[in-house]
């Protein structure tokens, strides 16, 4: 029998650098005195997962009383990471669960969130053994945060990071930035209005509200054109997903007259009704402040997605009417597609979602157009959410409506 304390200390190591998660980490570090000296803290995923700042020294906002500058040199912008976890028993890993968490679960803990936005999933059980399950991370969410505030910054909608630490985010002006350690630099020859941005095999792919999907150099900081724009039906609510290793579109199809703009400047002093105060509206970059309009949405429904794929033949993208085994789980804050075989009750051929100011997770099954609603926890399609192992004492929390005034505090708004 091979007596696996005596492994070599550099293949021990080999093996822990490799760990797919924090979790897998400590049970590698768990099986004995031998496997655990043979970790360094500078050499594991512990360190690839550092805090990044995002520090100006002068930060402009817009509030109820008008342009204010703050000054401190203790308050600075980080990103914020939110993690989707794959939970399965150790004993028995053929379907799991997927939890969200925006702690990292090297401190020993989790703090768990709504699966679909950045809501703090209340009434569950305060510990579990997590030795009894195997965590594997399959996806992060960001949002950038300023530090000793409760608020988010409210003027990215979407960021990415490409590496360890590189950041590129899509403003609520549509314009996409990079972060280049010191200050937000616009990307070169950008045109129209940007809506998505996603890594796919180490390339930054944006999405554009025409339906016209880009390449972002992160080297040269420039952008090309990567195929053609969708047709003028679609929705114009759009994502993009990675599927089966393969670039998709999410076309998300909202009731009519849903979207109205309250002002075209936030000059305008009827710019600032509703806006909740210290909420940034401007992003400070290399060309300048970019004030950034402020849109108010009238609790817009969903009523239907459209998926489509890049037919190479063709050379145009083409709608999709089945997307196999898998399902798409559209987050407020990401966007990405899972097996539908490997979750408990996860409907094949479907997309999971949230309306804004709502916390109710539905489901639209492609095959024939419908969409469910999770009135509860009996309905087995919304299985996958609701771990048993979490103890949860009241389900309300998941699908009350939101009291929030703000369309964007659903989004955005941290909990500590």
């Amino acid at each position: 029998m091979v007596d696996w304390t005596k492994l070599p200390e550099e293949l021990l190591r080999m093996i822990a650098v490799r760990s797919f998660s924090a979790v897998e980490l400590k049970r590698f570090c768990s099986i004995c005195k031998t496997w655990r000296s043979s970790v360094s803290t500078t050499d594991t995923p512990l360190s690839t997962n550092p805090l990044i700042k995002l520090k100006p020294l002068v930060i402009s906002v817009y509030t109820n009383g008008g342009l204010q500058q703050i000054n401190d040199l203790n308050l600075y912008a980080f990103l914020s990471r939110a993690s989707f976890f794959r939970v399965t028993l150790s004993s028995s890993s053929t379907q799991g669960w997927l939890i969200k968490s925006d702690v990292d679960i090297n401190l020993g803990t989790l703090h768990l969130l709504h699966p679909l936005s950045r809501l703090p999933l209340l009434h569950w059980c305060q510990s579990f053994d997590l030795f009894k399950f195997t965590l594997t991370e399959i996806r992060q969410g960001f949002l950038v945060h300023y530090s000793r505030s409760n608020e988010a910054a409210f003027g990215f909608k979407k960021l990415v990071l490409a590496g360890k630490d590189r950041v590129f985010g899509i403003g609520f002006d549509g314009k996409i930035r990079y972060w280049n350690g010191e200050i937000w630099t616009r990307i070169k020859d950008q045109i129209g209005e940007f809506v998505d941005i996603m890594v796919l095999k180490g390339l930054i792919y944006a999405l554009d509200s025409q339906g016209i999907v880009w390449w972002i150099s992160s080297y040269s900081l420039s952008i090309f054109r990567y195929g053609t724009s969708l047709t003028n039906e679609c929705g114009r609510d759009l994502s993009l997903v990675e599927c089966c290793g393969e670039l998709y579109i999410v076309d998300r199809l909202l009731e009519e007259n849903v979207l109205k703009r309250k002002a075209d400047s936030l000059d305008d002093d009827n710019a600032y009704v509703g806006v909740v105060p210290r909420i940034t509206n401007v992003i400070h970059d290399d060309v300048g402040n970019e004030k950034c309009k402020v849109v108010e949405r009238e609790c817009p429904k969903t009523v239907g997605f459209k998926v489509y794929k890049v037919d190479e033949e063709l050379g145009k993208w083409v709608e999709v009417k089945s997307l196999g085994d898998s399902a798409v789980v559209v987050a407020t804050d990401t966007c990405f597609s899972v097996l539908a075989r490997e979750y408990y009750g996860c409907v094949p051929n479907s997309i999971y979602f949230i309306d804004e100011k709502e916390v109710e997770v539905k489901v639209f099954k492609l095959d024939d157009g419908s969409i469910a609603s999770m009135f509860g926890f009996e309905r087995s399609c919304f299985q996958m959410f609701v771990p048993s192992f979490l103890c949860i004492k009241s389900a309300n929390h998941l699908i009350r409506k939101s009291s929030l005034s703000s369309p964007f505090r659903v989004l955005n708004k941290r909990y500590n």
